[in-house]
């Protein structure tokens, strides 16, 4: 003989299972926005700090730059004859041969893009900055290279070809050519210049999106 189905005691079993999967599903999806709420956090601090360092090394590297103006201004006067102390003043010529060099600081930017968690942020204009502020680095590397292309191709040779170094080890520093040796140093002078003014819009960029971000945390 057939039993008769309680219906209502089915319909009530069956709605507390879904409810206990209602409520498991959303605990699992709270805590999982907690997470992601935690990791974005802590990107933003890293990416805020990050901006920081950057902005200090650009300030130092802009230091750097306008002192060696400053020694390129003091040779010129020395390169164009002989005059007492050349031989202690156009020694400064071999500090030249520094190149200062830009290394972004895009380690937690590059870390969002490969683990994909760029989509924890859901700020559209937000990625925008991000995406254009790191795009622009390119551009402030392009413009820091420049005085490689002048140590390469002159800078360098000059050194091994004008410069007779049985004179310098007797501190007297005796050039071959003063007006190569001019035309270089002035060619270095404008790529300090143009590294300089990168570097200074570099720091304002930095300090626009820092603000952006600091926004961005306290929502």
């Amino acid at each position: 003989m057939l039993k008769s189905i309680n219906w209502r005691y089915a319909i009530g079993e069956i709605i507390i299972v879904i409810i206990g999967i209602t409520i498991a599903f959303t605990l699992n999806k709270y805590a999982e926005n907690a997470k992601h709420a935690i990791d974005k956090q802590k990107y933003l601090e890293s990416l805020i700090g990050d901006l920081d360092n950057e902005m200090l090394h650009l300030n130092n590297n802009t230091e750097k730059f306008q002192q060696k103006i400053a020694d390129i201004k003091g040779l010129f006067p020395y390169l164009n004859g002989k005059m007492d102390g050349r031989d202690t003043i156009v020694g400064k010529v071999f500090g030249l041969a520094e190149i200062i060099h830009f290394q972004p600081n895009d380690i937690t930017y590059k870390t969002l893009i490969n683990s994909g968690d760029l989509g924890l942020f859901d700020n559209f204009e937000l990625k925008k900055e991000l995406e254009n502020h790191y795009s622009d680095q390119t551009l402030i590397e392009m413009d820091y290279k420049r005085q490689n292309n002048i140590h390469e191709k002159y800078f360098g040779d000059f050194m091994i070809h004008h410069i007779d170094f049985d004179q310098v080890r007797k501190g007297n520093y005796s050039f071959i050519d003063d007006k190569l040796l001019k035309n270089i140093i002035q060619s270095l002078y404008g790529t300090y210049m143009i590294a300089i003014t990168t570097s200074e819009k570099g720091v304002e960029r930095c300090q626009k999106l820092k603000e952006v971000l600091e926004e961005e945390v306290k929502n």
